[in-house]
């Protein structure tokens, strides 16, 4: 029998990921530009083979994990958007490859900055979790399937996340509380919601993370990783009625002071106090979060040029126009 579980969602849930089918049928943007390129990429992926190890060490930022995970649940997100069963089935055999061969992790240290192992797991990883999520009601996991899921879940992933004091941590609580919540462990949740209210306590009153912008020219990408997990936490609790975009932390600071911080200088980068020059980042997915929620007219100006926001990135967060877009002005 397939395993059926509630569809609570994280970024997306099924029954919004068909609303958002339906309107890009209707000629509405970013649906329908969103929808095109998520099905162009899946129509190649889904003939694409997993590639786990066993055992499992990530020594830069991409490789087949990072690649895999993130497969994994944009072939969910084409089976959700097409009802094509060849998808859901290719998803599935990415998790599961993972799930049933990888049960070692070296480098996986998660107070330790060396260890690279766990920031990557920790950024990544939450992809399966989106994919058995949007792929519940398929029918392609059996209950077996979910046990083991869950298992390697619990026991190979999970202990890994981060736990630092900068965006690997980010990264580190981002993860705990997508599996805490999949694996229905209340406490485990509980304390990694508290664990991204105390990095949040570490953003100074103006909206500058310290800890991001110490890191010379390249301090507005290391505080757009930072926010790109923060804005993916404060959504998924948000589903779940906690609301952290309105938190204010220790420093005197909330979520949206920092995101404000960041837009500005993304898109006018003179005047970072923190270094006599900073890099501007490639925009991430996380600014179709921040819009969702804030509407802010900076954050539209940030997005309209390299909407729609897919397959590229290197977390679990990608596809945030399909999933999360809204037409810029509303």
């Amino acid at each position: 029998m397939p395993a059926v579980v509630a569809d609570r969602g994280y970024l997306v849930t099924l029954p919004e990921l068909n609303a958002r089918v339906a309107a890009a049928g209707n000629g509405q943007q970013p649906d329908q530009a969103a929808l095109a390129d998520l099905v162009a990429w899946a129509q190649t992926a889904v003939h694409r083979s997993p590639d786990p190890s066993e055992p499992l060490r990530i020594d830069g930022t991409t490789g087949p994990f990072v690649d895999d995970s993130a497969t994994a649940y944009g072939l969910a997100l084409a089976w959700g958007a097409t009802g094509d069963l060849q998808y859901a089935t290719a998803a599935h055999d990415f998790v599961m490859a993972w799930a049933q061969r990888t049960r070692t992790l070296l480098g996986a240290c998660p107070a330790d900055g060396d260890c690279q192992t766990s920031l990557i797991v920790s950024r990544t990883a939450p992809g399966f979790v989106f994919a058995t999520d949007l792929l519940a009601t398929s029918g392609v996991f059996t209950t077996a399937d979910m046990t083991a899921f869950d298992d390697w879940l619990r026991t190979v992933i999970l202990p890994a996340a981060s736990e630092r004091t900068n965006n690997w941590g980010d990264a580190g609580t981002f993860l705990r509380v997508v599996a805490t919540d999949h694996l229905g462990d209340a406490a485990g949740f509980g304390a990694a919601i508290d664990a991204w209210r105390t990095q949040l306590d570490l953003v100074a009153a103006d909206g500058h993370i310290p800890e991001e912008v110490r890191r010379g020219s390249s301090g507005l990408s290391y505080t757009q990783e930072a926010l790109l997990y923060k804005l993916a936490v404060a959504r998924t609790a948000e589903r779940r009625g906690i609301d952290l975009w309105s938190y204010r932390g220790i420093g005197g600071a909330t979520l949206h002071d920092a995101v404000d911080l960041a837009a500005r200088y993304q898109l006018d980068s003179s005047g970072w106090p923190w270094a006599s020059h900073v890099e501007v980042p490639t925009t991430g997915p996380g600014w179709e979060l921040a819009y969702a929620h804030w509407r802010d007219p900076a954050v539209a100006t940030i997005l309209a040029p390299v909407r729609p926001l897919g397959w590229l990135g290197h977390s679990a967060v990608r596809w945030t126009t399909l999933t999360n877009g809204i037409p810029l002005g509303d």
